[in-house]
This record gives structure tokens, sequence and C-alpha cells, in this order.
């Protein structure tokens, strides 16, 4: 389930602060850290092609795993973003299809709400909130449904995000940051 997630925690990040043609959010540049919480619910939307490769059996254990790891309390994600003006003047390019369409519902420099629909083999919807009440400091909100009936799947997640500094370093966009390990690595090296 972690690949679910990060998607998640991608979209909801890039989406909204690289809206094509939307007033850009007021966000410094430079290293983010970002902590993300995830609630899931359901069945993924799986390509009928896919279901049909799986045996029955294993269509009930992929459901009983999905619906015991939905129940379990969600853990904070934390990861670092490197933020940079690219990222906040190209449109989003994300690894959906040309089936899924995003829409802007509001935008201001503090605040922006992104629509996405997507209507081709998965179909699904969902909506992108963030607000950055300082350029140091961002939440947001993700509410993502995919497929149909009893069984869709949600996603619901919540996302805080603090500048920590102007240059990224050697950080990747999806690098896990956790400076107390590096820390507690160095202070046990030189001892």
């Amino acid at each position: 389930m972690n690949i679910l997630k990060t998607t998640a925690v991608a979209a909801l990040l890039l989406t909204t602060l690289s809206a094509a043609g939307a007033e850009k959010l007021n966000v410094k540049l430079g290293l983010w850290e970002m902590t993300s919480l995830m609630r899931f619910s359901g069945m993924p939307p799986l390509p009928k092609d896919v279901l049909d490769r799986m045996t029955p059996e294993q269509q009930a254990k992929m459901r009983a795993d999905l619906k015991a790891a939905s129940e379990e309390e969600p853990e904070p994600e934390v990861s670092s973003e490197c933020i940079t003006q690219e990222d906040l003047d190209r449109p989003f390019n994300s690894a959906s299809s040309e089936d899924c369409t995003q829409t802007i519902v509001r935008t201001t420099k503090t605040t922006q709400e992104i629509r996405l629909v997507c209507t081709g083999k998965i179909k699904g919807s969902g909506l992108f909130r963030i607000s950055t009440p300082t350029p140091e400091t961002m939440t947001g909100e993700l509410d993502l449904k995919g497929g149909e009936g009893p069984d869709a799947f949600t996603i619901k997640g919540t996302i805080k995000g603090r500048w920590l500094g102007a240059d990224c370093g050697d950080e990747d966009d999806d690098d896990d940051y956790d400076d107390h390990d590096d820390y507690d690595e160095e202070e046990s090296a030189e001892q």
C-alpha cells in the first residue's frame, strides 16, 4: 500500500503547486519536510484483465488483506521534497492518462483547490485542497475515490509541510527525511 500513499501525496503536493494557469501559491523554494497521513478503504480499481488472471482465492485474499490494512491506524509518513521554480511554473505532469482532467476550482496566493476527474477504463474523482498560511508552512487535504459500487476505493489524507531551507542539497524529490538518523550515525562514528 506504500505506493498508493506515495502517489497520493505526490499528486497532492505537485498538483496544487503547479496547476497550469493558476495563480501560484506563495511558498518558498527549497527543501520542505512533508508529513502525510493517509487512510484508505475499499478495493483499488484494477483493470478487468488483471482481475481475470487472478484466482477467486487470490482475489479473496487481496480483499481480506486490504480490509485488514484499512482498519489499522495509519502512521504518519515523513518525506523531503525539493520545490523548485520549475515546479511552480510547469503544468502538473503525472502518470495519469489522458482520460483524467484537472479543473481549478479556486485559487489564491494562500489557498488552492483542484478537482481531478478520470473517465477512462478506471473511473474516479478527487479533490485536492491546500493552504499556505505563510510562505514557510502548508497544510493540505486529499479526498479521492476510484471505481464504483460498494467496493469503491477511497483515499483520504492530510499533509503538513514546513520549509527547511533554500538549499535542497542532495535531496531527491521522494527521499525520506530523517535528520535524527543521520546525526546518530555521525555521532556513533565519532565515538
